[in-house]
């Protein structure tokens, strides 16, 4: 239960952490799981959760007005639905099913967000205001978005262990198979936003020192 009282509250530092305050990158999906991962004693394993799905956030641009999934949160659900249903260890299957359950559910956070910023529009232009009552609108409006986050990382989360538990033992395909095909879909989804950062020939540098370093890393790992 206490875990799940602190994953409320990581979900909503990381709503938060989006837009409204303080904006320090914990709403980065890889950020978002190894925190999570942290609170239930698993770092590696939120590591390994939050970085299949920060692959697949990475060509998501959020810029001006446009719709876009809220990775963060729905990062902070996915991984404690794994933690919660799975052994310790990184198992490929319940990897797989883990992922497409985040890349569905951020698309349902990414919809509160939508809503929370129309009622935001709403509380702003209820009758005539103040400074003074514009920072309690303000304040309002981050607490709102706070409970938000915390509502949908747990309820996600919840939602994500009732659906491991139940999807995990029909999964048929073998580890290395399955560990192969997760490889190919991260790198395909890493390679797609190499152009967002300058292209290959200008960040080659950066990448063969990211290579060498997630190499090396791999190595020492046990």
């Amino acid at each position: 239960m206490s875990s799940w009282l602190a994953l409320a509250v990581l979900g909503g530092l990381v709503g938060l952490d989006t837009t409204s305050f303080p904006q320090i990158m914990i709403s980065r999906p890889v950020v978002a799981g190894a925190l999570t991962g942290a609170l239930f004693g698993r770092p590696l394993e939120g590591v390994a959760v939050g970085f299949l799905i920060e692959a697949f956030s990475l060509i998501v641009l959020p810029v001006g007005a446009a719709r876009y999934p809220e990775s963060g949160t729905a990062a902070v659900a996915a991984t404690g639905a794994y933690l919660a249903a799975v052994p310790p260890g990184v198992h490929a299957g319940p990897l797989v099913l883990v992922l497409a359950f985040a890349l569905g559910w951020e698309r349902l956070t990414g919809s509160t967000v939508v809503l929370h910023r129309r009622n935001n529009g709403r509380i702003l232009t209820r009758g005539p205001i103040t400074a003074l009552q514009l920072e309690r609108r303000h304040l309002a409006a981050m607490t709102l978005d706070f409970l938000r986050g915390a509502a949908v990382s747990v309820g996600g989360g919840l939602l994500g262990y009732g659906l491991l538990a139940v999807a995990t033992p029909y999964w048929q395909l073998n580890s290395l198979t399955t560990a192969a095909v997760l490889t190919v879909l991260a790198a395909a989804m890493v390679g797609t936003a190499v152009p967002l950062f300058g292209g290959l020939r200008s960040r080659r540098a950066p990448l063969l020192v990211g290579i060498v370093a997630g190499v090396a890393l791999a190595m020492l790992l046990p």
